[in-house]
């Protein structure tokens, strides 16, 4: 293997972790540095690797993927030595590993395979677009396989993912690309020295529409502060008057045609086509709070209970 060995990770707390993963781009950052992030936008790893925010909060699936990390493993052992009829071995590599050569790529292998020279990336997933099929797998991956070979010299990458709403295992085998890996290379070395080390935020995309990024970068505005801004302020302007437009117009469109369906079902609870269920309109109970009334009644309660928040709006 040609990667140095950055930090033995066995002892470390999630801190310190955290704190050597902003030494480079590792592995699940590689998709997003080069813009092709479904979660993840390259601003978002900027942010963390500057420092600017800090790494994205642990979550439950999160933790299932650590909690599950040794089953799917074991299962890739079972499935493949069953196929080949071998004894597989598998490392837990307990490292953050770094390129020789370019020292801003890091990995964090899940697995290194013995007697090959081949690593395994274990997935915990669900399958909601139904994008895991037999013979292929989603293919934001690949970014993500093709750097750590990048960072190990390995010839070949498995991909063992437990897909939890379908009850299924499986595994891929992904081979090393080398004109792949000179582009990553290229493409991760220019965000790191563009972006990283010149602390130069990226520009917006379409990942971060849902990351609510820019949210989080400026969470609150400074009292009175102005920024004198150039003439392209006036064509977003006028653009966002215009989609305004167009949401309320096809706002408007549906509950009329919501209404005309409602008219359709009166009293009844479904509404069936040749044989087939095709629209529901059913009873919700549900129970609120009536803080206005609690607030009357209740004024010391409530001020005590009352907890205070704050966002920005955008006006126009």
């Amino acid at each position: 293997m040609q990667a140095e060995v950055l930090v033995d990770t066995k002892d470390l707390t999630h801190e310190e972790w955290l704190e050597y993963r902003k030494q480079g781009i590792g592995g699940s950052d590689a998709a997003a540095a080069i813009g092709l992030g479904r979660w993840k936008s390259a601003r978002m790893v900027w942010a963390a690797k500057t420092g600017f925010l800090g790494e994205e909060k642990d979550n439950d699936a999160m933790r299932l993927g650590r909690d599950l990390e040794g089953y799917v493993a074991e299962r890739f052992i079972e499935k493949r030595s069953e196929e080949t009829g071998k004894e597989i071995k598998l490392w837990n590599v307990n490292q953050i590993l770094r390129h020789s050569k370019h020292k801003f790529m890091l990995a964090n292998l899940d697995r290194r395979v013995l007697k090959e020279s081949a690593l395994l990336e274990c997935k915990t997933t669900v399958d909601r677009k139904n994008e895991w099929k037999i013979d292929s797998f989603p293919e934001y991956y690949i970014p993500q396989l093709q750097h750590y070979l990048a960072v190990t010299g390995f010839e070949k990458a498995y991909l063992a993912v437990l897909v939890l709403d379908k009850r299924w295992f499986n595994y891929y085998e992904v081979d090393r690309d080398d004109e792949l890996i000179e582009y990553l290379i290229q493409e991760e070395k220019d965000f790191w020295e563009s972006y990283v080390l010149t602390g130069v935020m990226p520009p917006i995309e379409e990942a971060d529409l849902k990351n609510k990024i820019i949210d989080k970068l400026y969470p609150e505005a400074k009292e009175g502060k102005i920024v004198h801004l150039d003439i392209g302020i006036n064509e977003l302007i006028e653009k966002r008057i215009d989609y305004k437009e167009t949401e309320n117009k096809f706002k408007n469109l549906r509950q009329e045609v919501e209404t005309k369906i409602k008219d359709l079902l009166g009293e009844a609870e479904l509404g069936f086509y040749q044989g087939q269920q095709v629209v529901k309109w059913r009873n919700i109970n549900s129970s609120r709070f009536d803080s206005k009334k609690f607030r009357s009644e209740h004024p010391d309660l409530y001020s005590e209970y009352l907890n205070e928040s704050s966002y920005r709006r955008l006006y126009i």
